[in-house]
């Protein structure tokens, strides 16, 4: 008799028997070829078929968008894609006519932090972010989600963040104690359900390697909020995935500049606060030293989400001190040299700002990355596929594709040449049902 231990066991025996039964070998890659929300969403019985016929087709892969397109839905799977004349809408189908709308992928929130709040989730969803990852927090804070009576976006989560002594939100860190500590912490996480590992700022450069080895022994990735350890040094430890802008601070500004922000921090991590703004004011982006920074991340394949909006200050603003504008305009600045770089940006929205309307941050970063020079079809693409692919689900989702989950927004509008489009979508579909009051505020 075969003794299942636990759910990596379970992995293998199921392998095994499809071996067995088809006579095809498996890789583990094939037989597990995404990662999983911890909230699978339910959806419409196989028999149900709809369309959306009529619209203006922007399917996240970067291509111009498709006039009169028509896209045919089986229970939760996208079956049919193309121009309205060439795909034949089955018997019986539940039509929604998309004349002067734009139908795009689900927008995927590679940083959005929600504790138990899944009112927060919800005006998300309705707000066209059918995905969501949260980068540090325990994932019982999640448990809310299980017990939900409405629609949610799917949920990532990495567990508690991995922080040094002696932490900073203590109450949602795991501080590490040495390498095995990690080792076993981080096979914790993933047999609860994690899909990624979060590394918070305390966390020594010497503990970055471990994190980064354990956490691809079970095939998921590793993201960081840095601040105290240099950027360019965590790339070269293995580190792939860097969150928020601000994370590249020590390793483009002047030597001085970085070792006073770090001993400040080291003392107090409120001080970071203000610091990252002085420290930010006074870094020359055109020196030698970021121009390497960015090709050391660009040839690392490293993917940035800036959350720009929780930074954003500008010039002549009620409150906001000439040093905090000047700091976020070369934050902001760097983004467009990271991405013209070849560093794959995403979109994250954190959750709230300074100029972000209520329930909308994640538009106010779309506009945001326009701005900083990316197009508006580059910025829908860091929102929908390129976010799925740091997610490890792009084989599901992030593009509007024959065998891809339904996910779908339709929007008022051509975002593709106005992002601000973005903010007037009209319907969300989840996993092949419409969630009901999209378009809405709570």
């Amino acid at each position: 008799m075969t003794v299942i231990k636990d759910s990596r066991s379970l992995v293998m025996l199921i392998c095994l028997g499809l071996m067995l039964f088809t006579g095809k070998v498996f890789s583990q890659n094939e037989a597990n070829p995404s990662l999983l929300e911890i909230n699978p969403p339910n959806g419409p019985s196989n028999d149900k078929v709809s369309a959306i016929v009529g619209v203006r087709l922007i399917d996240g892969l970067g291509g111009p968008a498709m006039e009169n397109s028509t896209v045919v839905i089986k229970g939760n799977r996208i079956i049919e894609v193309g121009p309205k004349s060439q795909v034949k809408i089955p018997a019986g189908a539940e039509v929604t006519d998309g004349k002067g709308m734009s139908l795009l992928p689900g927008l995927v929130d590679s940083h959005f932090h929600s504790a138990n709040n899944n009112k927060s989730l919800s005006t998300l969803l309705k707000n066209g972010v059918t995905t969501m990852r949260d980068p540090g927090h325990p994932i019982r804070f999640y448990q809310a989600q299980h017990f939900s009576t409405t629609q949610m976006p799917r949920v990532y989560v990495t567990g508690a963040h991995l922080d040094g002594y002696p932490g900073v939100y203590v109450q949602q860190a795991t501080l590490v104690k040495d390498a095995d500590h990690i080792r076993s912490q981080i096979g914790e996480y993933v047999e609860n359900g994690a899909s990624g590992i979060k590394i918070y700022f305390r966390l020594p450069l010497k503990y970055i390697e471990t994190v980064v080895k354990t956490a691809d022994f079970h095939k998921i990735p590793v993201v960081a909020h840095l601040e105290l350890v240099d950027a360019d040094d965590a790339i070269l430890a293995g580190l792939k995935g860097i969150e928020h802008v601000t994370s590249f601070g020590t390793s483009i500004a002047d030597p001085k500049d970085a070792e006073e922000f770090r001993n400040s921090v080291q003392e107090d991590s409120n001080n970071r606060r203000a610091g990252r703004y002085q420290l930010w004011s006074k870094i020359d982006l055109s020196s030698d030293r970021v121009k390497e920074v960015l090709a050391l991340a660009a040839k690392n394949n490293v993917v940035l989400s800036p959350t720009l909006a929780t930074f954003e200050k500008q010039f002549g603003d009620d409150g906001v001190k000439d040093y905090e504008a000047k700091g976020f305009k070369n934050m902001h600045d760097f983004v467009g040299m990271a991405h013209k770089a070849g560093v794959k940006i995403v979109t994250g929205s954190h959750n709230t700002g300074k100029y972000v309307k209520p329930g909308f941050a994640y538009q106010r970063e779309m506009e945001l990355l326009v701005a900083a020079g990316l197009s508006p079809l580059e910025v829908i693409s860091s929102s929908t596929i390129i976010n799925a692919e740091y997610f490890r689900t792009q084989e599901r989702l992030g593009s509007i594709e024959k065998g891809k989950l339904a996910d779908l927004i339709l929007v008022e509008g051509n975002p593709s040449k106005d992002i601000k489009s973005m903010y007037s979508i009209k319907k969300v579909m989840l996993n092949g049902e419409w969630v009901e009051n999209s378009g809405t505020i709570d």
